[in-house]
């Protein structure tokens, strides 16, 4: 019994924390000035040029200062529209992930683990748009090393097998950061507030960044290269395609 209030105490205490640190969170809006250097730990896996990108397209306005606390997931939902992007006939894959940060002088040199993820998106009825959904594929961990102050396009390849997806559907792209940053970097968004496309998972499930009062949508897109043959997704339910690929 003794030890059971010991660890009841202790989820307690775990709560506590998390609530207090989500709490803490504030929105401080500046706009976003200078060259963006791009950063990228590889080649693209396959060696093939993307065909195209998908997700936030938008000019760079605003930087959310402090925002990223790191130990954390930032997703992106999108709609595959095959108009936009006429070079492939059928499917489409994702290449790479690219999400935009800004680290001040206080923030570097950091080194920070990393991994992007393509994933479904699901209609949810109550919220009354789409919802982070299941994961498609997953890249491997990234080691990622920024020694000097300024506006970054961090760009992570999927090294992993992924199926071909059909156009026409929504799906998302995730970002997820392994490490807590002690200081912390500012994430970058558009001037154009949409909502259900931008969110966060730092412990408490996905939210809205919208709820917290972003100005814009965060910064970030999938660099895709064309497939043959993909599936049908209101056929098939992921957890059956992925089984395909291991």
């Amino acid at each position: 019994m003794k030890k059971l209030s010991i660890a009841v105490l202790t989820v307690m205490c775990l709560v506590l924390v998390a609530g207090t640190a989500l709490s803490a969170r504030e929105v401080i809006v500046t706009p976003v000035n200078g060259d963006v250097t791009n950063y990228n730990p590889g080649i693209n896996p396959s060696g093939a040029d993307g065909a195209c990108q998908m997700g936030n397209l938008n000019p760079l306005a605003y930087a959310i200062t402090d925002w990223v606390w790191g130990a954390e997931k930032y997703k992106y939902l999108y709609y595959a529209d095959p108009a936009g992007c006429t070079a492939c006939n059928e499917g489409f894959t994702v290449e790479s992930v690219t999400l935009h940060l800004q680290f001040g002088v206080e923030d570097v040199p950091v080194t920070f683990d990393a991994r992007v993820d393509f994933e479904e998106a699901i209609w949810d009825d109550a919220l009354q748009c789409y919802y982070p959904g299941p994961e498609i594929c997953v890249s491997s961990d990234y080691t990622v090393t920024i020694d000097a102050a300024g506006l970054y396009a961090i760009t992570l390849p999927m090294d992993t097998a992924c199926a071909c997806a059909e156009f026409g559907h929504w799906y998302g792209i995730s970002f997820e950061f392994l490490t807590s940053f002690a200081s912390r970097p500012d994430i970058i968004t558009d001037e154009f507030p949409v909502g259900c496309v931008s969110w966060n998972d730092y412990g408490a499930g996905w939210e809205d960044l919208q709820d917290f009062g972003f100005p814009g949508e965060v910064s970030m897109y999938a660099d895709i290269v064309c497939c043959a043959n993909p599936v049908p997704t209101e056929k098939n339910t992921w957890g059956e395609i992925k089984a395909m690929f291991r």
